[in-house]
């Protein structure tokens, strides 16, 4: 533990060190939850789930501050494996609530950030990035995936601010404003575009020859399994169907689901949600619940349930906006993705930022070279090419010309 003086109005005690037992660490994340805001993806609830079930050749390690001796930052980070490009390494990695391995990071974190106590929470955060900073093992690339809004303010650096590299990778994120579908009296059609409500007022009518429309919530952990399981079914046949594998192909995705379900739907950390018309599945909706805001993470549809006006997707999540502002919640949230749904349905434009940090490398600086010499290369041979065209067609002709005069 080394204190770290520097942090504006408190002096820090920070450590760095292998990760205690998933028991304390639990114990300490939960007392710490109590003093923060975090969202789903920082709550123990998901890292719990995740620690536990990563492979054993992760090696996870606990960044903690501590003022007073009262825990007021955590993190956990991973040091990635190295990252390769042209076939040669480029650099060593780290992660923050992420390992670099893609066929683990396909749960696909959002809302990320250190779980700091809401008193202290800029100081604490700079003082929390330094010291990693400061103990990377190698590591000389350090990756923050999916930072609400436009990531973290640059004094976040502190004294590396001029030292690191700092490159963002911003994607646009979508939600609804459920305090505003209550002053609509619950219609939540009358807040988008008319076109759009017109369209999925003729969707409802044309599902509703199949029966009425109904919603239900899971209630309990075996149903909650049951439908998740024909959510995927109707998730995969949609994307093996566009040649794509869909992510409940991957093992670690489909366990860590029904782990996290098995654990927290009873607690009303999780939402799954079926919208039938008649004795017809419509699709599933399957979303995350903290902190007021509902995290929609994935669905399922039958797109063939009705030839006319089939906009399964578009049904479902009308359905679920009314839901959940009747279930008084704030925000319905698409989470990041610029896809047309959720531009057709928000009325709350956000965003999510990827921050990568890179500590000075002459090989980032060959990294970066390399694209731009290949480019000009080809640049360089489509002119030739082109004046070597040009040349030959100059000489036909001349020789031409030459025949005709003889």
């Amino acid at each position: 533990m080394s204190p770290y003086p520097n942090a504006d109005k408190l002096s820090l005690a920070l450590s760095f060190e292998e990760l205690p037992t998933l028991a304390d660490l639990e114990s300490r994340w939960r007392d710490l939850e109590l003093r923060a805001q975090p969202s789903f993806y920082t709550s123990w609830a998901w890292i719990g789930v995740w620690l536990e079930l990563l492979p054993p050749d992760i090696r996870p390690r606990l960044l903690e501050a501590r003022h007073d001796a009262r825990v007021v930052g955590m993190a956990v980070v991973v040091c990635g494996p190295p990252r390769k490009k042209f076939g040669f390494t480029i650099c060593q990695t780290a992660h923050l609530h992420d390992t670099g391995r893609p066929e683990l990071d396909i749960l696909c974190i959002e809302h990320n950030d250190f779980l700091l106590d809401r008193d202290h929470e800029a100081e604490v955060r700079s003082a929390m990035l330094d010291y990693w900073l400061g103990h990377l093992d190698g590591a000389s690339e350090v990756i923050l995936p999916g930072l609400v809004g436009k990531g973290w303010p640059p004094d976040a650096l502190g004294s590396n601010r001029g030292r690191m590299k700092r490159v963002d990778a911003a994607d646009r994120s979508y939600a609804v404003d459920l305090r505003a579908v209550r002053e609509a009296d619950g219609d939540f059609l009358q807040l988008i575009r008319p076109s759009m409500r017109t369209q999925i007022r003729r969707s409802i009518k044309e599902y509703g020859r199949c029966g009425e429309l109904v919603l239900e919530a899971a209630a309990s952990v075996g149903q909650a399994l049951a439908w998740l399981e024909r959510l995927a079914d109707l998730h995969q046949a949609r994307w093996v169907g566009r040649g794509l594998p869909g992510c409940f192909s991957n093992a670690f995705f489909t366990r860590f689901h029904q782990t996290l379900i098995a654990r927290h739907l009873v607690d009303g950390g999780v939402q799954l949600l079926r919208i039938r018309a008649g004795e017809n599945d419509l699709g599933y909706l399957y979303a995350f619940v903290r902190g007021g805001r509902v995290y929609c993470y994935q669905s399922g549809f039958d797109y063939g349930l009705i030839e006319k006006h089939a906009r399964p997707g578009l049904v479902a999540h009308a359905l679920a906006v009314e839901y959940n502002a009747a279930q008084g919640y704030d925000v319905y949230d698409f989470m990041a993705g610029d896809m047309r749904y959720k531009r057709d349905l928000a009325t709350l434009d956000e965003r999510m930022t990827w921050t990568t940090l890179r500590s000075p490398s002459w090989r980032f600086e060959c990294e970066a070279t390399v694209p731009r010499v290949v480019s000009a290369t080809r640049r360089l041979r489509q002119a030739w090419r082109q004046g070597r065209l040009w040349g030959q067609q100059r000489i036909g002709q001349a020789i031409t010309q030459t025949s005709e005069g003889c």
